[in-house]
């Protein structure tokens, strides 16, 4: 029977060409198959129907890379834009050219060797009958899959930019003793290139076949095609051989072992069978180029080809599982130990936590009046306020209009008169969706309501009899203890929509009275409005009004990508950007917004990833951006890092030194939440540096978990102002406690300092085993059994109002802590939420009272509270803010004069505390109204203030220290 398997028919081919020893020819004239007539012409309409589909391609590049041109140059960044798109359009004309000339040069070759390979072929029957030209439609293919490589490769600009541009970290790894940068910068475009590479040789490979006519009409093939199939095969071959290189240097990122990076299998098992696999696969190739002149080589071929699989089988797979499970395993501890050694040692010089310093705190549990008196403006600067019940209280009482609203709430220092106090404060912007359905006009949209305006900001420890927060900045204009000369805030986190200024139109700045008061844009970082910048800009927004409005002058600035988040992705994609932009009012009267940028990587040797993200981080760029402008300056803070360094030289005019930054905005750098949240995360794991105990997970840590809005939700990390050890001064840092896993009791607490001069600076203060310090969950738990306080709160709850539990904030006051915990009370009919009581708790006690002062004066007694200057604390100043007739607040200037006394208590039924914090009330308002002449209201104060007076000496049987009002400012 005839053998019909064409596997066979391909081999015995083969044998018989070689032992002939020379060239397939194919049959004379009088044997050639019989050629068809070419068809006719193809048919040209059927271009008209590609015509559109590419106009509307490049109609949609060509404008948006025009508008993406006028934008960057308007901030004179148009060096970036072109550096990135030189690097882009170099690799895709790279990657299409040379894939294209390959593929032509392979397709001369076997059509020279070949001339009929293609003769009487299902590709020339479906040549003819399209009408095609066979090499016409070859020249088509080759192009459009040229077109796909040179895509494909345009996307890695930024990694070969890298590798261009790269420097060493000055750290090798362990096991092919290679600099880390080989890893960070070179082998990714190794990965890159050989992937690249691959594609157009399997595709040459492919033509090559269909072209030479090989399987067609049988398996006789040419000498020549045979060497042209060999080399080509031979440069495949040697790619794979490249790939077991690859992957061999990719096992330090492995995660068979018992930690992340290269274990012991990977290095005695695995890497060895790469090698080996690497010397098979180069050796077929060699046998491959011989098969076309020695005769019967195609057999040594086939005994590799098995040697090789089994080797791929056996040794690749098969022996590394092997020892793993039958060696390692059984003795993990003794054979990983030098390998989880290099995992602990890089995963903290990856996050920089072995920049951390650790000190032991030998604390006691009590709190002493002598760490009261020694560290008095740590207690000052307590943050009462959390910033999620502040932002709904500033959108009530600050937003004064229903077109402003304050996106988020940021914490800072300032000084305020003369003094050092930790504040918090939120941009007042402004959100045209909030205009009224009338109002909602393009005009008003886009030349009117242009920008928001100032700022709020208010004490962190200071709350008013009412439950609402004190004020150093507020209403509109701006009033307050401090100046802001430019309070136009055209570029922030909810400007999301563009903006035209300096027109014939005036633009809303602020209402005042029964108007508004109107401003105009004069700086020159927008977008000249030309006729031809109009029509350009008109086809990008699709809007036509931009051309038909006659308020738009030549000298009109259009305010794009204003939204300041999108604005320095767009300029700098290759950075990450924090999560947390904050607001800064400058000693200049301008203000600024703080963005922290990173650079990461996820290709640092041995260093355990970070939730599959990234293994390796650097806070090394912050950008400020003008709030009124909308210029961004990138300030480089660690310039010698090698990613930012080599970002440095690809983008020279992007970056700028530390060293430019104004001194009062270097005033306000601070350590960034999200780097220092990552840090906190891996440190729960890598504060253990010993074997055995990292191995065991002896010691690992927890986030402690807390009572917030009546939800158990894990602790974030909160900024703070306080003295540290080694320190007499006030110190802007971050903290976070951890307590151990499973546990609730504290361990210990992660600070970084954020001032210029101790910037990044990171601590660990250990608390040791052998001490027990109450974990926040402890403290709620305390909280809830207290009689007093949970009678409070159920009282509170059975009113119809809702109790919402702030931050509880552990806070390290000399030799031990002091937990704090504001409570917030919210009417279900009402939107504002109150702080009425702050409870403190310490190892023995646990007390709540109005304010900070008040719970101060519990714990410590009034005197001690005196001496250390914090009696303020405990006056709650009444509010002044005035609400109109709708429920909604006045700015001051708009506010009528208090001309009624202030509402008295049931002196009765009223506490001590009550007593003394109405008495000082009476007295503040009596005086206010002595300055303003109001000789009623002012008689009325002093006789409401006698009363409570009398009544406070009735209660106690005498007239205590504590009970005389604190004098206020005349």
């Amino acid at each position: 029977m005839r053998n019909t398997d064409p596997f066979a028919d391909l081999i015995r081919s083969i044998e018989e060409n070689l032992q002939r020893g020379g060239d397939w020819s194919p049959p004379d004239d009088d044997g050639q198959p019989e050629r068809r007539p070419q068809g006719g012409r193809p048919n040209p309409l059927w271009w008209l129907l590609i015509i559109p589909f590419l106009f509307l391609i490049l109609y949609n590049s060509i404008v948006g890379f025009l508008t993406d041109l006028t934008w960057h140059s308007s901030l004179n960044f148009e060096s970036i834009l072109w550096t990135r798109v030189l690097a882009s359009l170099g690799l895709f004309v790279a990657g299409f050219v040379l894939t294209f000339l390959f593929l032509l040069v392979n397709y001369w070759i076997v059509r020279r060797i070949e001339p009929f390979g293609l003769v009487s072929t299902p590709v020339e029957q479906f040549a003819d009958a399209s009408g095609v030209r066979i090499p016409v439609a070859a020249l088509a293919i080759f192009g459009f899959f040229s077109l796909l490589m040179g895509l494909n490769v345009a996307g890695e600009w930024p990694q070969l930019l890298l590798f261009l541009n790269q420097s060493d970290f000055g750290l090798a790894d362990p096991v092919f003793g290679r600099d880390v940068s080989f890893y960070v910068f070179t082998l990714p475009v190794l990965t890159i290139v050989r992937g690249w590479l691959q594609s157009v040789l399997i595709a040459a490979l492919l033509m090559v076949v269909v072209v030479s006519g090989v399987g067609w009409r049988g398996w006789q093939i040419r000498t020549g095609v045979l060497l042209h199939l060999g080399v080509l095969g031979a440069l495949f071959l040697s790619l794979l051989a490249l790939g077991y290189q690859i992957d061999a240097a990719n096992l330090v990122y492995s995660e068979r072992g018992a930690v992340f990076g290269a274990g012991y299998t990977d290095v005695n098992a695995q890497i060895p069978a790469y090698n080996l696999l690497t010397i098979v696969t180069l050796v077929t190739a060699a046998l491959l180029l011989v098969t076309v002149y020695v005769r019967r080589a195609w057999r040594a071929i086939v005994v590799v080809i098995v040697v090789w699989i089994g080797v791929a089988v056996v040794a690749g797979s098969l022996y590394p599982s092997f020892v793993q499970r039958f060696q390692v395993s059984p003795n993990e501890l003794t054979l990983e130990r030098p390998f989880i050694e290099h995992n602990i040692r890089f995963t903290r010089l990856a996050y920089s936590l072995d920049e951390i310093v650790v000190e032991n705190y030998d604390a006691s549990q009590r709190l002493t009046p002598t760490a009261l008196l020694e560290e008095p403006e740590t207690i000052r600067n307590i943050r009462l306020w959390d910033y999620r019940p502040l932002l709904e209280t500033y959108n009530q009482v600050q937003a004064l209009r229903q077109y402003y609203a304050f996106n988020d709430v940021d914490v800072d220092r300032y000084l305020i008169d003369g003094t050092r106090r930790q504040v918090m404060l939120s941009a007042r912007e402004l959100v045209a969706d909030r205009l009224t359905t009338e109002a909602q006009t393009w005009v008003n949209r886009k030349l009117v309501y242009t920008h928001g305006y100032g700022v709020a900001m208010s004490p962190v420890e200071r709350v008013t009899a009412d439950g609402l927060p004190e004020f150093y900045l507020r209403d509109l204009p701006p009033v307050g203890d401090l100046t802001i000369t430019e309070p136009h805030i055209y570029f922030g986190e909810l400007t999301n929509d563009y903006v035209i200024g300096r027109t014939n139109m005036e633009e809303f700045h602020y209402p005042q009275g029964d108007g508004n008061v109107t401003t105009r844009f004069s700086a020159d970082t927008g977008i000249d409005m030309t006729f031809w910048n109009r029509v350009l800009f008109a086809m990008r927004f699709g809007d036509i009004n931009l051309v038909l409005n006659q308020d738009i002058t030549s000298e009109s600035q259009l305010l794009w990508r204003r939204n300041i988040v999108e604005r320095v992705r767009l300029l700098a994609p290759f950075l990450v950007f924090d999560r947390d932009p904050y607001i800064v009012v400058g000693e200049d009267g301008r203000m600024y917004w703080f963005i922290d940028a990173y650079v990461t990587s996820d290709r640092f040797p041995y260093s355990e990833p970070y939730l599959n993200r990234f293994n390796y981080i650097r806070n090394s760029v912050k950008v400020v951006i003008n709030a009124y402008d909308g210029v961004p300056n990138f300030y480089v803070f660690e310039p010698n890092e090698p990613i930012t360094a080599a970002y440095m030289r690809i983008f020279p005019a992007l970056f700028q030194p530390m060293e430019a930054m104004p001194d009062f905005l270097m005033r306000h750098i601070r350590y960034p939440t999200d780097i220092f949240s990552v840090q906190a995360e891996m440190y729960r794991m890598y504060h253990m540096t010993n074997v055995l105990d990292f191995y065991n997970r002896e010691d690992v840590w927890a986030w402690p978990e807390e009572i917030f809005y009546n939800k158990s939700q894990l602790i974030e990390p909160y900024y703070v102002l306080m003295q540290t050890s080694g320190s007499e001064l006030l110190d802007f840092i971050q903290i976070l406690p951890f307590t151990p896993a499973n546990r609730e009791n504290m361990i210990s607490w992660l600070a970084a300092h954020s001032d210029p001069e101790r910037y990044g600076e990171k601590l660990l203060y250990s608390f040791g085993k052998d001490t027990l310090f109450f974990g926040p969950k402890q403290i709620e738990a305390r909280i809830n059994q207290d009689p007093i306080i949970s009678a409070q709160l159920a009282l509170w709850n059975q009113q119809g109002s809702s109790v919402l539990r702030g931050n509880l904030l552990v806070i390290p006051i000399g030799d031990s802590l002091l937990y704090v915990e504001p409570l917030y009370l919210q009417a279900q009919t009402g939107r504002i939420p109150e702080l009425k009581r702050v409870i403190l708790a310490t190892a023995e006690r646990t007390v709540m009272a109005e304010n900070l002062g008040l719970a101060l004066v519990q714990l410590f007694g009034r005197d001690l509270v005196t001496r250390a200057g914090l009696i303020d604390l405990a006056v709650s100043p009444p509010s002044d803010i005035v609400f109109d007739v709708d429920g909604e607040p006045l700015p001051i200037s708009d506010a009528p004069a208090l001309q009624t006394p202030v509402a008295t208590i049931d002196l009765s039924g009223a506490s001590i505390d009550q007593l003394i914090i109405a008495a000082n009330n009476h007295y503040n308002a009596a005086q206010n109204f002595l300055r303003e002449g109001n000789w009623a209201g002012y008689g009325a104060e002093m006789d409401a203030l006698e009363a409570t007076l009398s009544q406070l000496v009735q209660i106690t049987g005498g007239i205590p220290a504590e009970a005389t009002p604190t004098v206020g400012p005349d």
